[in-house]
């Protein structure tokens, strides 16, 4: 791969890597552990997490390097079929 200073070895080596954490993560047995906690947590208590963690995107973005900040303040727009599918659903969900 020209220019990007990784030899083959260590593409693969990375490569290996993010595909077991793909495995790991994906797998039935890490959402079973991840939802664990809160199989008998009330509504209150899921929304109040919901809002803990929505509180933390402002930190996590500051993480970002600048380029990656940029991007994701200025998404590619969604195909104009993808947005007619979403019109779609917005005006059957609202009875219309």
């Amino acid at each position: 791969m020209a220019g990007t200073g990784m030899t083959d070895p260590n593409l693969q080596s990375e490569n290996l890597r993010l595909a077991e954490q793909v495995r790991v993560f994906s797998g039935d047995e890490h959402v079973r552990r991840e939802a664990a906690p809160w199989r008998d947590a009330t509504p209150a208590e899921r929304v109040a997490e919901t809002w803990r963690l929505c509180a933390l995107v402002p930190w996590f973005r500051s993480l970002w390097p600048e380029d990656v900040r940029a991007r994701a303040d200025a998404p590619e727009p969604l195909p104009a079929s993808t947005l007619a599918i979403l019109e779609r659903l917005k005006q059957a969900g609202s009875g219309k």
